[in-house]
C-alpha cells in the first residue's frame, strides 16, 4: 500500500470533507486495509465503490473481502445496485470482485489515465424501479 500512498491520501480527504464514507481493518494498531465508498450517487441511485486496499502481508486473510461486506451492505441498504471501476491491467482484482458476485459491464478508455482502460463492474440484487 506504500507505493499507492498518494491516491490512498486523496481518497481519505474526500472521506473528511464527507464526499465519501471509509473504513479501516487493523491488526495490533496498524492499519492493513481500507475500503471507501458512497452508498448512493453514481448514476443518481446507486452507490460506488472507490477503492479497496490491503496490505501485501495481510492479503489472502479475508480482510478485503470483510471490509467489502461491510461497503456492500451499506450501499445495498439504499439501492440493488454496486458500481466500481477497475484497470484492465489488474485481473487480481478483477477475479476478486467476480468471485463476490459482480459482472463486468463495460469498459472506459482513458478515464484515469492515457492508455489504460478502467473496466466498469455491477454488482445488482435487481433493477431500481419495481415491476408494477
Amino acid at each position: 500500500m506504500a507505493g499507492c500512498a498518494a491516491i490512498v491520501r486523496g481518497a481519505f480527504e474526500d472521506v473528511r470533507a464527507g464526499a465519501c464514507l471509509g473504513l479501516v481493518a487493523e491488526d495490533a494498531g496498524r492499519v492493513v486495509g481500507f475500503v471507501v465508498y458512497t452508498p448512493a450517487g453514481t448514476f443518481v441511485h446507486s452507490g460506488y465503490v472507490r477503492s479497496v486496499a490491503v496490505a501485501p502481508d495481510a492479503q489472502h486473510q479475508g480482510i478485503g473481502g470483510r471490509l467489502m461486506d461491510a461497503a456492500e451492505a451499506a450501499i445495498l441498504e439504499r439501492g440493488p445496485n454496486v458500481f466500481l471501476l477497475v484497470s484492465n491491467w489488474n485481473t487480481g482484482a478483477q477475479r476478486f470482485y467476480e468471485r463476490r458476485g459482480y459482472r463486468r459491464i463495460g469498459e472506459v478508455p482513458d478515464y484515469v489515465r492515457r492508455g489504460i482502460t478502467e473496466v466498469l463492474y455491477r454488482k445488482t440484487l435487481g433493477p431500481i424501479q419495481r415491476d408494477a
